[in-house]
């Protein structure tokens, strides 16, 4: 019986810091891999391996807005 309260004290104190945990990463994560992409096209395009069409087509599919950033 004893085993028992001391497993739940254990859960009670280790959902927290995991939903903590779980927060933390998510809001880390939220937008970066457009960011990431829309930075990998500008390279691209600064380096001249695509042109202007391109560019314009592949930005305007990252930003859900008008293509403008």
């Amino acid at each position: 019986m004893m085993l028992v309260g001391l497993l739940w004290m254990a859960l009670l104190v280790a959902l927290p810091i995991y939903f903590v945990y779980w927060l933390a990463i998510r809001s880390q994560s939220d937008g970066s891999t457009e960011d990431n992409a829309l930075a990998v096209l500008q390279e691209r395009y600064a380096r001249g391996e695509i042109d202007d069409e391109e560019f314009d087509r592949r930005r305007a599919r990252l930003t859900p807005d008008d293509g403008r950033y």
